[in-house]
């Protein structure tokens, strides 16, 4: 598909306006008060920033991220009601269009200007690297291809699960940016679903194991049956749990799982490769058991971040 290009002024975002489903205020009250909480939230990160250009840039980046939800929640509502899947095709399409300008504005506004800092450039890079990958997996791998010859329960299902990966996407995004500004910002409570984070956690801690313990097998035995099965592992990893990463860890991931495939199909001694990818796994696999949601479920956790 391709994506239009916006044209967008200075340090402003434009919303695309939308007339043909233009409707009225059809939110649900948690889905209101949702809206509520990251406007207090937005506002309270805003008054940390003293330099006028950075909270311009800080605004239409928060602003714009808080406005997806509003989109989310339409189509959320749009689940309960199978008549308006071609309408909720169309808000998703929107959402794309909308979520490219917005890392457009991001990688040629905002990283370029001399008032962000490192911290915050790594920062910005890692939530445009993040939407990017999930709007080419929904747009371009999953969704929109050839969906008009696909039955209802599958374009209902593929709805679904492009709602939820973009759910999760954007809220990572806008906790991560939030705490830049403002470090006590709570994403567990802002969002209320500690549950659905514990239940993504033990599920990233489960595939991760899984992958582990193929990898380590590949080590000692390269057998072209276990070598095939560890790509399939690291394929079904990139494309499934690894959405619950943070970010940031994204890319290093996708680099060194290149490199293993790569050995594998061009028959080059992988054994190096894989018991590096293997420390690495096994580094964040440490990282995920001491997030706080599962500091009932492993001795040594939570002390570490969520979000």
């Amino acid at each position: 598909m391709t994506t239009p290009t916006l044209t967008m002024p200075e340090m402003e975002l434009q919303p695309v306006l939308l007339r043909d489903l233009a409707q009225t205020d059809q939110r649900t009250e948690e889905q209101h008060q949702l809206q509520l909480s990251l406007q207090k939230e937005i506002s309270c990160a805003l008054t940390q920033i003293t330099d006028p250009e950075l909270k311009g840039i800080a605004e239409n980046i928060l602003v714009e991220l808080a406005r997806f939800f509003d989109w989310l929640a339409r189509i959320d509502n749009n689940l309960h009601k199978l008549d308006t899947l071609l309408e909720s095709l169309s808000l998703l399409e929107i959402l794309q269009f909308e979520a490219h300008s917005l890392t457009e504005f991001i990688a040629t506004r905002a990283m370029t200007s001399p008032v962000v800092d490192d911290r915050l450039r790594g920062v910005l890079d890692g939530i445009t690297y993040g939407i990017n990958h999930d709007l080419r997996r929904i747009f371009e791998r999953e969704l929109l291809r050839s969906v008009s010859e696909q039955s209802t329960p599958v374009v209902y299902g593929k709805i679904l699960h492009a709602h939820g990966l973009l759910t999760n996407c954007f809220q990572q995004s806008i906790i991560t940016l939030l705490q830049v500004f403002n470090p006590g910002a709570d994403g567990a409570s802002l969002f209320n679903d500690s549950e659905s984070r514990l239940q993504q956690s033990l599920l990233l801690c489960r595939e991760l194991s899984t992958l582990m313990g193929v990898v380590r097998l590949a080590e000692s035995d390269q057998s072209p049956d276990l070598l095939r099965q560890v790509v399939d592992k690291i394929l079904e990893f990139r494309d499934g749990a690894m959405q619950y990463l943070m970010y940031k860890d994204w890319r290093g991931y996708e680099n060194l799982a290149l490199e293993v495939i790569s050995s594998i199909e061009d028959n080059i001694d992988p054994k190096a490769l894989l018991h590096r990818f293997y420390c690495y796994l096994e580094l964040l696999y440490g990282h995920v058991k001491m997030r706080a949601v599962l500091a009932n479920n492993f001795p040594f956790s939570g002390q570490g971040d969520d979000n």
